[in-house]
């Protein structure tokens, strides 16, 4: 009796996440969050679904433009994202009191670096003394560069993913890429390392997820809306997601290409 009296209460959440099975870095055209195993971010909602009676969960997969295209017409009440300035017309993040992201309420913030040649390292180091645009530097499509790597002295590559851009480095086409290096303060080990190339310390740009709701189900459900922020920063998303990205490496170690 009590637990059909409670269910009967909770609001329907509709959530929709990536269909892929590997999103690379932050791609545009992909959901920004640059975890291999999107069933992470799943069991992320799955926990807050598990904690929260007054709420439940509607899973849907779709592929990221249709779950963002579906946000904007109220077809879904939420998706995570990371900040973008134009989704604010047609969803609603966790802002502060001067109505910039709220960090505090972020699912996640993860952090890439530079991947390059051991002479690259070298190089790197003492940049200043290059010319603009000594090095290439070989992203996947879609990929755009922060405001501090945009004054680096890059020539950009792109590519079809990040295994393409390795291996152009390796075979001395380009000089250097970005691949995730750490999660949260959790630096995690790459599996794009390797014998001839490495990671580059510290991380070069940063990216936080959100939990974007649509503005319809924000304007009907504001403290529900408050009340999962919260739940969901206050979980230890950084160790769940660490642990993935390291049952993937172990797979991909296998096959690196």
């Amino acid at each position: 009796m009590c637990l059909t009296a409670l269910q009967v209460q909770a609001t329907e959440l509709i959530f929709c996440y990536e269909d892929k099975t590997a999103a690379t870095l932050f791609l545009s055209e992909g959901s920004d969050v640059p975890i291999d195993d999107p069933d992470a971010l799943l069991e992320v909602i799955q926990r807050l679904d598990n904690k929260l009676a007054e709420v439940s969960i509607r899973y849907v997969r779709k592929p990221w433009q249709a779950c963002l295209s579906d946000l904007r017409s109220n077809k879904v009440n939420a998706v995570i994202a990371a900040y973008r300035p134009e989704r604010t017309a047609f969803g609603q993040y966790p802002l502060t009191k001067s109505q910039q992201p709220d960090s505090t309420r972020a699912l996640s913030k993860f952090s890439s670096c530079l991947i390059g040649s051991n002479k690259f390292h070298k190089q790197w180091q003492s940049r200043e003394v290059f010319q603009t645009k000594a090095f290439t530097l070989a992203i996947p499509r879609g990929y755009k560069l922060n405001k501090t790597l945009a004054q680096e002295p890059f020539f950009i590559q792109h590519t079809a993913s990040v295994a393409k851009a390795l291996e152009l480095i390796e075979r001395g086409v380009a000089d250097a890429s970005m691949g995730l290096c750490q999660i949260g303060s959790h630096k995690v080990a790459s599996h794009y390392d390797s014998a001839t190339l490495k990671t580059i310390y510290p991380p070069v740009a940063a990216e936080q997820g959100y939990l974007l709701f649509s503005k319809e189900f924000y304007q009907k459900h504001q403290s529900l809306s408050q009340r999962i922020w919260r739940v969901l920063a206050d979980q230890d998303n950084a160790k769940l997601y660490v642990d993935h990205l390291n049952k993937a490496n172990q797979v991909a170690s296998t096959d690196r290409y």
